[in-house]
């Protein structure tokens, strides 16, 4: 084991020396508006002066703009708004040559003479230059127009390779095959902005040479990311400060159908975010239905989500749905969703955190429904050398998390909000009703003499006590509460803070209070290139179960076993778990700019060499790339399993989307989610009883 961690600490260290030659190759001169800096996933404001490297992705929005200069002086490049560029370039015979992407939007390039090649290229065409300035602008579906001011550009079909030389005071039009239409350059097509920009004087900027590992030094992260997190959704894009979008669709709640007529509109100003999520269930009477409006929880579910700024921030909060929410490393709650019934049942959450003005302190707490206050967890992290000028340690983190649930038997689904679980709801989606004997018990009585002559075996025969006791119908004040609390102390220790490179090591224990403990030790860390990964050794005691509070937990707190009629906690499984210890790992890569894969792996050896093993994976598509489609990703978990012979287990779930452009501003989206309540208690997935799925369809719109 000791040679496997210091193989690994080599070969981190090894890329570290490695990539700290890595040059940028551009930098931003101007910055204007709302523009977005896009490095391996990681989205964050673009600032003038900013160091640009292969694969970094510029994107403007709404009346916004920004310049780019190539970092051998050779080239400069004016985005327009809304807007998208991948900046690339390459080494040969010691010329630095550059090939960028313009996937939307438009540019505006000055290339000096006698430079090396210089290339854009959009998803139809591609135009090469040696030494001119021209106007370049690509649509949704292709259609490419280019502008010679000076020089030559040599234009080609990237479908059918058809080619032609652009002329100074010459337009090129292509959809990427077929005759590439040549016209003189019509000076009314250029709008007046577009004309004043590109004639603007910027003032220009020193280019920076690379510095030192030690003058790149960052600030550490507070806790690692696990994997490379998708921005989370809101319901539409930044097209402004004022957003709306929405769908049309047909919902099925018990027996009946609804037409579902949605808005989302969404407000930005600054760090301020307001989204809503209202919906109409409409029924085939044309009425809306009643039950969603009722009450005050049904307002307070129409929030999607409210946030101002966000972690690493002096303050920071969003209120809201939460699609995966991490506290610590992992070992306490790792990935929680308060969606995971969303949009049918919908919950909103609150994170508050910031920096305290203490040690580099920082605190964070959580809540996953505000009404509720049900599930619970907060964290708080400390730097205690932060004063000092101690070399490495003066970074060291040590940090506290807990998360808590009141009570894990609420976690049965009640769809209409009248205290009876659905499964001993006869009535589930009808407040008013939760029995089938609402109605007058003499009535029977009087049959019952009428048969029989007397009343003596009617107590018998009708289970009376059991009606009247709610022992049939048992509600959520019949059972005894089940709390459980879990909490840790982890630390993190950042070997190497380049902005091309990121190497920390950290540790971690937890507990679930009643039960034992587990720990990673030791755990590894690392950003670069393209890649984020974790490599940790966990050792696990009896009772105990990792990342307790998971993607699952809402479907897992309560299960009732339909054999028995018997309410099941996740707690009462901990007496199920043996020890063991092994490996984690993760890995996530932005591939080519097209695909961004995660996958993680668990390998636990209990005694006796029994396997306990988990698997997670995801994978969600670029689909710039592919014409039409706006949407695409699928990902699968299953966990505690020994061998994966069962693709379908209690602890599993597959879930997927998919986006097609209808045209305009409207799109056709799909999404799918399947997931498994082992009710008969077997061991086995069968029938459609115990296959949870949920499938969506609808048409949705943004403006």
């Amino acid at each position: 084991m000791n040679r496997k961690i210091f193989l690994c600490i080599i070969i981190e260290m090894v890329l570290a020396f490695n990539l700290s030659g890595i040059d940028f190759i551009a930098q931003t001169l101007k910055v204007k508006g709302v523009v977005n800096l896009t490095r391996n996933q990681q989205i964050s404001p673009a600032l003038v002066g900013d160091r640009l490297f292969n694969g970094d992705e510029l994107e403007t929005k709404n009346e916004s703009y920004a310049a780019v200069k190539f970092a051998d002086q050779s080239s400069l490049v004016k985005l327009f708004p809304n807007s998208i560029l991948n900046i690339n370039t390459t080494q040969e015979k010691g010329k630095t040559d550059k090939k960028s992407v313009l996937k939307i939007g438009e540019l505006w390039a000055k290339v000096e003479k006698g430079t090396s090649k210089f290339e854009i290229e959009t998803s139809t065409t591609v135009a090469s230059v040696k030494g001119t300035n021209f106007l370049m602008n690509v649509t949704e579906e292709g259609l490419t127009n280019l502008y010679s001011f000076e020089g030559e550009v040599h234009f080609q079909n990237k479908l059918d390779g058809e080619t032609a030389l652009i002329r100074a005071g010459q337009r090129g039009t292509s959809t990427g095959q077929g005759p590439i239409l040549i016209t003189a350059i019509d000076p009314n097509e250029i709008g007046e902005s577009t004309s004043t920009f590109i004639n603007e004087e910027l003032e220009p900027i020193e280019i920076e040479e690379p510095e030192q590992i030690e003058e790149q030094e960052i600030p550490p992260i507070e806790q690692p990311e696990r994997e490379i997190e998708m921005p989370e959704e809101e319901p539409h894009g930044d097209a402004g400060p004022f957003n709306m979008g929405g769908g049309v669709g047909t919902v099925m709640l018990g027996d009946n159908t609804y037409t579902q007529i949605r808005l989302m509109p969404e407000l930005v100003f600054g760090k301020f975010g307001l989204g809503l999520d209202v919906d109409f269930m409409i029924d085939s009477n044309g009425n809306v239905r009643k039950e969603d409006w009722d009450d005050f929880e049904d307002y307070v579910n129409k929030i999607y989500y409210l946030r101002y700024g966000q972690r690493g921030d002096s303050f920071y909060g969003r209120l809201g749905g939460f699609k995966s929410y991490t506290l610590g490393h992992g070992l306490v709650m790792k990935d929680y969703s308060n969606m995971l019934r969303y949009p049918e049942y919908k919950q909103i959450g609150i994170q508050l955190g910031g920096k305290l003005p203490v040690a580099g302190m920082t605190a964070e707490i959580f809540t996953a429904n505000a009404v509720k206050n049900e599930i619970l967890g907060g964290r708080l992290t400390i730097k205690p050398l932060n004063n000092t000028e101690i070399p490495l340690f003066k970074n060291l983190i040590f940090g506290g998390t807990v998360a808590h649930d009141r009570n894990q038997v609420n976690g049965l689904l009640d769809s209409d909000d009248d205290n009876y679980p659905d499964y001993f709801d006869d009535y589930p989606y009808d407040e008013n009703w939760h029995n089938e004997i609402d109605y007058n018990i003499e009535d029977e009585l009087a049959e019952y003499i009428s048969i029989w002559g007397d009343s003596t075996g009617f107590h018998d025969w009708f289970y009376y006590d059991d009606y009247t006791n709610g022992k049939r119908n048992p509600s959520f004040t019949d059972f005894e509460e089940d709390a459980v609390t879990v909490f840790g102390v982890d630390y993190e220790l950042p070997l190497v803070t380049n902005k091309l490179f990121y190497l920390s090591h950290y540790g971690e224990a937890a507990q679930i209070i009643d039960h034992k403990m587990g720990f990673i030790f030791p755990g590894f860390y690392s950003k670069f290139l393209i890649f984020h990964m974790n490599l940790e050794f966990r050792i696990y005691q009896d009772d105990f179960i990792p990342a307790f509070f998971d993607q699952l937990y809402d479907e897992q707190r309560a299960v009732v076993y339909t054999d028995i009629d018997s309410v099941i906690t996740k707690e009462t499984l901990l007496k199920d778990m043996t020890k063991s210890q092994g490996w984690y790992g993760s890995i996530t890569a932005n591939l080519l700019n097209f695909i961004y894969l995660t996958v993680a792996y668990e390998d636990m050896y209990g005694e006796d060499d029994v396997n306990f093993r988990s698997l997670w994976g995801k994978a969600s598509f670029d689909t710039k790339f592919i014409p039409k489609l706006t949407k695409a990703e699928i990902g699968y978990t299953q966990t505690g399993f020994d061998k994966l012979n069962e693709f379908k287990t209690p602890n599993a779930v597959i879930n997927g989307s998919l986006g097609y452009a209808l045209g305009g501003s409207t799109q056709l989206v799909g999404s799918y989610q399947e997931r498994y309540v082992d009710l008969n208690n077997d061991g086995k997935i069968k029938g459609k009883d115990e296959t949870i799925t949920s499938m969506s369809m609808g048409v949705e719109f943004s403006f």
